[in-house]
């Protein structure tokens, strides 16, 4: 996927309502539009919390998603008109990060993740979580509510499935809007990737009642 250099949308972007866009499942035939969506996303609404070598970095080699998550049913988009405005979803496996096992040390039998672990270090998800993953909003639909109505669906159906759990590696750019959603934070950290390098993130999650995961 090369460096976008255009806007996804050759139309200028008015107020619109939330009927207007519709939400589902994510198809395979969908990944270039994400892929498209995800790269102006980070290039426009990231640059205030990653330098250019950072955003290199996230676009380029840690990638913003795992397209196996549409293979699960569980990566959902939002669509306006035809193009992808908006994606999201959650998952019950660990995201992967490449380089990931070279630049992480081995946990010690009993050892409490993150326990003694260097400054940045990701604490462990939770094999008995579900991870809200990978939200982006095209940045012509920014500060819409779609990012919050991405999220109250993954936790919807994650609910469904009797999760009650709910963790992400939030990066620096999502950090208010998860606090918003009641998140908290766990600690600071650096997703690794190849070469050693890492993008500054923050390890959070969430309860949800158990009334509402019954409910749901």
């Amino acid at each position: 996927m090369a460096p976008l250099d255009r806007p996804l949308l050759n139309k200028s972007v008015q107020p619109v309502a939330a009927p207007d866009i519709t939400l589902r499942r994510a198809r395979r035939d969908d990944i270039p539009a994400i892929d498209a969506m995800h790269a102006l996303s980070v290039q426009a609404l990231g640059a205030a919390d990653y330098g250019p070598a950072q955003i290199e970095l996230f676009l380029w080699h840690l990638g913003t998603y795992d397209p196996s998550l549409i293979d699960d049913g569980t990566y959902f988009v939002l669509e306006h008109e035809g193009c992808v405005v908006g994606s999201g979803g959650w998952s019950e496996r660990l995201p992967h990060a490449k380089g990931a096992a070279a630049s992480q040390p081995e946990q010690s039998p009993g050892e409490s993740p993150g326990a003694g672990g260097r400054k940045g270090e990701p604490f462990s998800l939770s094999p008995h979580s579900a991870k809200i993953r990978s939200i982006f909003v095209h940045p012509g639909y920014a500060r819409l509510g779609l990012g919050s109505r991405l999220v109250r669906h993954a936790e919807a159906e994650a609910a469904a499935a009797g999760h009650r759990l709910l963790e992400l590696w939030s990066s620096l750019t999502g950090v208010p809007l998860y606090r918003k959603l009641g998140y908290q934070d766990l600690a600071p950290m650096a997703i690794p990737c190849a070469g050693g390098a890492g993008l500054p993130a923050v390890h959070m999650a969430k309860l949800v009642p158990a009334a509402a995961a019954t409910a749901a």
